[in-house]
């Protein structure tokens, strides 16, 4: 099927976006954050390709323990299992049995196998099918009796990186590993794998999920919309170190030299500035960490429609810190009591936002330096969409 004019003048526009160099960045095209068909070509050509985080292995840390997950589909959405198998690997596998379609599990939890909420299909952790009542008399549609072997559930590609699982809905995507060897060489020692989790939840709000993820990777808004919370202390703004982003992935950094440790002392991985040190880190598309010394914070963010956006997120702490605590549960409600007063402060913003680029009053002018991995992360998204629509034509 071609293209419509509408869906070329975006994609022309993208096309062009994708080539600005810094010094001439702007927003995306206000068209892109309010148009159902940028939004079918990004669940298809992004979130349909590329890799997506689903959960950390921390939420599955025993043999049979399970966390479900969605991902977006331009069919609405399809829903996985994560599980760690009985050899102790993770698996992740679509969350519907082969018989009659019915979903097999919700939310998390622990099972020694799977079994079919409907006619009692009973699966291995490692997906395979151990049998299912009442189909002695089935056979195959060779003729041959029904044989379990061939009705495994559906396993879905998958990789483990610095303690959060991955998957993607391609098989031609290039292994993840590689593509985030610099992001790996930079969070490695802070050993975030081991933090332990304290508090989940999933919001949706009315925006566009671009203009979250901009907003996360944001540095230029802190000083302004975070004065009560990250800036009660003062403006760090000048502490902020941008880095430019790379096809897959961006960072930047914030270290106060004035600031004490922000891990406990008996951390000997971290060194010198890396103990002060805060790394607020994107993987395109949709997954945001900040990462700490002391703890945690990492979203991962998918559209629903052009204006609301799933939002799954989580915080951990690092298991020195949280053992040292007189009380961990004070520390924790502190620590959630920073992230609730800042999503507060940042809901309205970008809700707003959205709201105007239905009804554009203005005319895009000039990114701050500040706003580097804005740039970055909206490079990804032209440049993606603009091959693929390449690819289309």
């Amino acid at each position: 099927m071609s293209p419509s004019s509408d869906d070329n003048h975006w994609r022309a526009q993208l096309a062009e976006h994708a080539k600005l160099p810094f010094s001439h960045a702007r927003m995306l095209p206000l068209e892109v954050y309010r148009s159902d068909d940028v939004l079918a070509a990004e669940v298809q050509s992004l979130f349909g390709t590329d890799w997506l985080c689903l959960a950390r292995t921390a939420d599955v840390p025993n043999v049979g323990d399970y966390v479900t997950a969605e991902v977006p589909t331009n069919e609405g959405s399809r829903s996985l299992i994560v599980l760690r198998a009985s050899d102790d690997t993770i698996k992740v596998f679509d969350n519907v049995c082969v018989h009659r379609g019915a979903q097999l599990l919700e939310g998390r939890g622990t099972e020694a196998r799977i079994t079919c909420p409907y006619h009692a299909w009973v699966y291995r952790l490692d997906g395979s099918l151990a049998g299912g009542p009442y189909m002695s008399e089935t056979c195959e549609v060779d003729g041959t009796p029904f044989n379990p072997d061939q009705h495994a559930l559906s396993a879905v590609r998958s990789e483990v990186w610095e303690g959060f699982v991955f998957i993607t809905q391609s098989s031609d995507a290039d292994p993840l590993a590689p593509r985030l060897q610099g992001l790996t060489d930079l969070v490695g020692p802070f050993k975030m794998a081991g933090y332990i989790p304290v508090y989940e939840a999933v919001d949706v709000w009315k925006t566009n999920w671009k203009l979250l993820v901009e907003n996360f990777m944001d540095a230029y808004h802190i000083f302004k919309v975070h004065k009560d919370s990250f800036g009660a202390n003062g403006d760090d703004t000048r502490f902020t170190t941008m880095y430019p982003g790379t096809e897959s992935w961006a960072h930047h950094r914030v270290m106060n030299p004035d600031d004490p440790d922000l891990c406990h002392q008996s951390n000997t991985t971290l060194q010198g500035e890396w103990r002060k040190t805060i790394v607020l880190g994107a993987v395109f598309p949709g997954f945001v960490i900040q990462l700490q010394p002391d703890w945690l914070w990492f979203l991962r963010i998918t559209p629903l429609e052009t204006d609301r956006v799933r939002i799954a997120w989580q915080v951990a702490v690092a298991p020195e810190l949280f053992a040292a605590q007189t009380s961990a549960e004070d520390y924790v409600r502190n620590v959630m009591d920073l992230i609730h007063q800042v999503n507060s402060e940042d809901h309205p913003i970008v809700e707003g936002i959205r709201r105007s680029v239905d009804r554009p009053q203005f005319a895009r002018a000039p990114l701050s330096y500040l706003e580097r991995n804005v740039y970055d992360f909206d490079r990804y998204v032209a440049a993606r969409l603009s091959a693929h629509s390449h690819n289309e034509l």
